[in-house]
C-alpha cells in the first residue's frame, strides 16, 4: 500500500462515523415527519430530539419540535425551541412565526404581535404570518379592554 492509498483509507475511516451520523439523523427526521403528519406529536418530538443529538445545528429540527410542543399545548417548551431556532436562523420568517405561536399559547399577545411583525418584515407576502399577526393584535386588544374594566 503506497502513502497515497493509506491517506485515502485513513480519510475514509475518519469520515465514516460522520456519514453514519448523517444517515441516522436523516432517518430520524424522516420518521419524525411521518409521526408529525399522523399527529403523533409525542413520538415526533422524541424523534426530533434524537436527531438533534446527532445534528445540534439544524434549525429546522428546533422549528419542527417547537410545532410538536405547540400541538401538545406546551407553550414554554415550544418557545424555548422557537427561540433557539430564531437564534440559529434570525432571518427565517418561520422562526418568527414559531415564536409568535408559542407566545400566543402563553397568552403573551404583545410579544406574539412583535414576533409576527418581525416575520412579516422578513416575508411581507406570507399570508399565514399576516393572519397570525391580525389574530394576535385582536387578542391583545381584547385582553387590554378586559383588564381596563
Amino acid at each position: 500500500m503506497c502513502h497515497a492509498d493509506i491517506n485515502t483509507y485513513l480519510n475514509m475511516v475518519q469520515e465514516e462515523p460522520m456519514l453514519k451520523r448523517e444517515i441516522v439523523a436523516s432517518e430520524l427526521i424522516s420518521l419524525g415527519s411521518i409521526s408529525l403528519k399522523k399527529k403523533d406529536y409525542v413520538v415526533a418530538a422524541k424523534l426530533y430530539s434524537q436527531a438533534m443529538q446527532l445534528d445540534p445545528d439544524d434549525a429546522v429540527l428546533f422549528s419542527d419540535r417547537s410545532l410538536c410542543w405547540l400541538n401538545m399545548g406546551n407553550g414554554r417548551k415550544a418557545l424555548l425551541d422557537a427561540n433557539k431556532c430564531r437564534k440559529m436562523r434570525p432571518h427565517w420568517p418561520k422562526a418568527c412565526h414559531r415564536q409568535g405561536e408559542a407566545l400566543m399559547l402563553l397568552k403573551d399577545y404583545e410579544g406574539a404581535s412583535e414576533r409576527f411583525l418581525d416575520g412579516l418584515k422578513l416575508d411581507p407576502v406570507d399570508t399565514d404570518i399576516e393572519d397570525a399577526l391580525r389574530e394576535a393584535m385582536k387578542s391583545l386588544k381584547t385582553s387590554r379592554s378586559t383588564k381596563a374594566k
